[in-house]
């Protein structure tokens, strides 16, 4: 029987825990408009990086300028009954020295204080006609068009700070002493074969969901080429100290108990082991082998012990 060999060695074992999850951005902001009309314009589409304070898109304004100046002109107005209740009672309305309480009260009896609050609200109302970025990011779920009518109750668009992302995941109750705020993982996208992201933990809830699962955040350091709902695999890895480790595939079962088989003089050796942590490569030996052992990694399947082996 044809076999590969490896030697068993001592050395620092990396523990390694694994879990999927999704990406999802730590800083990102839900855009809405502040005032009903027709959608005039829009300058941003999805996927576009746009910089705080640049439009968005507009609404058509025309009923809400004609607002704005019958609101200027009434308050201009109020202003000139104001004055008048002032020269009535003896006073120059340019003076800085007429008492607050005299003051309030003209402004209440001229209707002022109601002209204000309107024009304010009318100001409000056509500056809210443009909608600007209220971060800098990448556009989202923006799906209106030109000539729909706004609405106050569901987002015009999602703004995402990219550089933010982080991959929300699930923990074992039975590991999680195992975890650490600050440690390492290793991040790789389904849909991105191949690349690897570096990130580190910065959350941990500490409740334990009826399923069993702790929730956990881990902050990507560079996300580059991530996407806020991507599936992601995460992997928490470790040095936990020097263990006799062994690639997982020169692990095999005879009657459901591990084995490990070694090549001593041309014969395969069976030998019962006690397996110890693993990673995504390598499992550690509590017992049954020993460093400098030379261990049978492939071609192992069907092995007897004393079967004839070459390699």
């Amino acid at each position: 029987q044809r076999v590969s060999i490896s030697v068993a060695a001592e050395s620092q074992f990396r523990q390694e825990l694994a879990s999927n999850g999704k990406v999802s951005a730590n800083r990102f902001a839900d855009v809405y408009w502040n005032v009903e009309g027709s959608i005039a314009r829009i300058a941003a589409s999805n996927g576009r990086h746009v910089q705080k304070g640049d439009v968005i898109a507009e609404l058509d304004a025309f009923k809400l300028k004609n607002a704005l100046e019958s609101e200027s002109a009434a308050l201009e107005q109020s202003k000139l009954q104001m004055q008048d209740v002032l020269i009535g009672q003896g006073l120059n309305p340019d003076s800085d020295q007429i008492p607050e309480n005299v003051l309030k009260l003209a402004q209440v009896k001229s209707g002022y204080l109601q002209s204000l609050a309107r024009y304010n609200s009318a100001k409000y109302d056509y500056e809210s006609a443009v909608m600007t970025a209220p971060i800098s990011g990448v556009v989202a779920n923006l799906t209106d068009r030109e000539s729909n009518l706004s609405s106050r109750s569901k987002p015009f668009c999602r703004i995402i700070d990219q550089n933010s992302l982080a991959g929300d995941f699930n923990i074992l109750e039975s590991e999680i002493a195992a975890v650490k705020m600050g440690d390492k993982v290793e991040i790789k996208a389904f849909s991105v074969p191949g690349k690897v992201w570096a990130g580190h933990i910065s959350e941990i809830n500490p409740f334990v969901e009826s399923s069993g699962m702790i929730k956990a955040r881990a902050v990507i350091d560079r996300p580059d080429g991530l996407c806020e709902g991507m599936n992601v695999s995460l992997i928490i890895g470790k040095q936990i100290g020097k263990m006799v480790a062994v690639p997982k595939s020169s692990v095999v079962y005879r009657s459901g108990r591990p084995v490990v088989f070694t090549a001593k003089a041309g014969y395969a050796c069976w030998n019962y082991v006690e397996l110890g942590v693993e990673n995504s490569d390598n499992v550690a030996i509590v017992s049954g082998i020993s460093a400098g052992d030379s261990v049978i990694v492939s071609g192992n399947t069907f092995l007897a012990d004393h079967s004839v082996i070459n390699y």
